[in-house]
């Protein structure tokens, strides 16, 4: 994903909540300041972090990712694949078990 796009749609949903980057940096437990690089596509957030702003913002993790609806599953799905080629096997069973833990909570 790329951090120019991820930080349009947390601008665009932030938004659409109608939080000001300090309400919405503080509901992330985010510094303004590093939450406004994450918007201007600076920085790219940790799972964690990209976790905790979907919740502050209301908005599924996907939707934040794919800003729209516009996506095909083809497209997603291939992403999210050499995103997870890339990562060691740790790394990928904690993304299983968060992933297990989101859809469990909807």
């Amino acid at each position: 994903m790329d951090a120019k796009i991820l930080g349009q749609n947390i601008k665009k949903y932030r938004k659409e909540a109608g939080l000001t980057q300090d309400k919405a940096a503080e509901l992330s437990g985010l510094s303004v300041n590093y939450f406004r690089q994450l918007e201007l596509g600076n920085k790219t957030p940790r799972l964690e972090t990209f976790i905790k702003i979907a919740e502050a913002l209301h908005v599924s993790a996907d939707r934040l990712l794919s800003g729209n609806l516009s996506w095909t599953p083809d497209i997603v799905t291939g992403e999210l694949q050499e995103q997870l080629d890339r990562l060691p096997s740790g790394k990928k069973q904690y993304i299983l078990t968060v992933l297990e833990a989101m859809i469990t909570n909807s």
